[in-house]
């Protein structure tokens, strides 16, 4: 009864708050113009700092930067700005285990344990086969695994990606608990987004080349699509050129109840109902976080070198006109992974919205998309140091719907 009493106590305060408190401004509707829009939109969604691209025809034609990389600092975002880009580095993720399949030293439709050094076997079921095209299509019955409170704090994980996933899929391992990582659901007949699957995709580039993800990505990858400073890896950067990862605090004027995204229901009721002006709103610095997970996100990428991923990607060609991929694999990357009635847009890591292919990512103090039309070859990048919450996701649709000018959003 108290909790039910506090529940209704908070509604009537939120409902009056939006009825009577002055609220921060609305953004204009009529704005247009990117250099008119963002800093309007960034003010009123709290975001530090931000970068955007456009790409048309395959050309990039648009990279510009806004705010700032350390408040405390005064520093600005600049092009060369490194932002964590977290689940955007799925799909990248993907590229090299095409390169891998044509290669053959994977395949996608082999049982992913002729390639893993432990056994993946789930409990629940009898003689499945988990496959790469399972992996990178979120199906393969591995259950998701997302937990910052595994993190290392401005340093790499002391937890190696091997003993992370043995820990949690094989039975002798200290996290395992009866297969909790497991569904009971035959690989391919269920779709579930998965870090934890994805990090087990990322894991076998490691068992087949003798190189772990982030060494490959930094020798075979990055250099060739003009990504030269990017990393999966804190060890991998410049540490001191990343964005500082930012969540916003804001509060309920004279009362004590605060949120951030990570309170998500009392910060979607702030967000919704008070709208509080930014006195009432502070900038919390976050860690750059190591994550033992690190496959499932975490490449830190600037603006310029995204961009430059993306072309290389719609081109299919490297810096020097080879082939990224054979184009059987390049048709295989935007192929639909899935039957129809389990998922109308789940492609080989890449998934489509609105009638766009591309991948969102966030994590704690950051968020970022990219998404792009293949048949026109159109697309956009947008990276902003903040979390995503309400404001922040709003603010992206509305900047998303101008690059593209209104063609398309998300």
């Amino acid at each position: 009864m108290k909790k039910l009493i506090s529940i209704i106590s908070l509604c009537v305060l939120l409902i009056t708050f939006y009825l009577f408190y002055p609220q921060q401004k609305e953004p204009n509707k009529d704005l247009n113009s990117l250099d008119e829009l963002i800093p309007v939109l960034m003010e009123d969604a709290s975001i530090p700092g931000l970068a955007v691209a456009k790409i048309e025809n395959g050309e990039v034609v648009y990279v510009d930067t806004f705010g700032f990389a350390n408040i405390e600092e005064k520093k600005f975002v600049t092009k060369d700005t490194l932002f964590n880009i977290a689940s955007i580095s799925k799909p990248i993720m993907g590229v090299i285990l095409l390169q891998l399949v044509d290669q053959k030293k994977l395949a996608l439709d082999s049982d992913i344990n002729e390639y893993s050094s432990f056994t993946i076997d789930n409990p629940f079921l009898q003689n499945e086969v988990i496959t790469l095209r399972h992996l990178a299509s979120h199906s393969s019955g591995i259950d998701d695994y997302y937990d910052p409170k595994s993190y290392s704090e401005n340093k790499d994980s002391p937890v190696g990606l091997r003993s992370h996933l043995k820990d949690r899929l094989v039975n002798s391992g200290e996290y395992y608990n009866e297969g909790r990582y497991y569904l009971e659901y035959t690989p391919g007949s269920q779709r579930k987004y998965s870090n934890l699957g994805a990090a087990l995709a990322g894991h076998l580039v490691e068992e087949v080349t003798g190189m772990n993800l982030a060494e490959y990505a930094k020798k075979h990858l990055f250099p060739l699509l003009g990504m030269p400073s990017a990393g999966w890896l804190l060890s991998d950067v410049n540490v001191a050129n990343i964005a500082v990862p930012y969540e916003v605090e804001q509060c309920v004027p004279w009362f004590y109840l605060c949120a951030n995204s990570e309170d998500t229901l009392v910060n979607y009721a702030i967000n919704q109902f008070v709208n509080p002006p930014n006195q009432y709103k502070r900038f919390v610095p976050y860690p750059h976080f190591g994550n033992p997970q690190y496959p499932d996100g975490g490449v830190r990428a600037s603006i310029q070198e995204l961009s430059n991923f993306l072309k290389h990607v719609l081109s299919n060609s490297d810096l020097d006109g080879k082939p990224i991929l054979s184009e059987r694999m390049y048709n295989e990357m935007f192929h639909l992974q899935l039957d129809s009635s389990v998922s109308d847009s789940q492609r080989f890591f890449w998934r489509d919205r609105n009638n766009l292919i591309g991948h969102m990512g966030s994590d704690l103090g950051t968020f970022a998309a990219v998404y792009f039309n293949l048949d026109i070859k159109d697309g956009f990048i947008i990276l902003m140091n903040r979390g995503m919450d309400s404001k922040s996701a709003s603010a992206m649709r509305r900047i998303a719907k101008t690059l593209m000018q209104n063609h398309y959003s998300i």
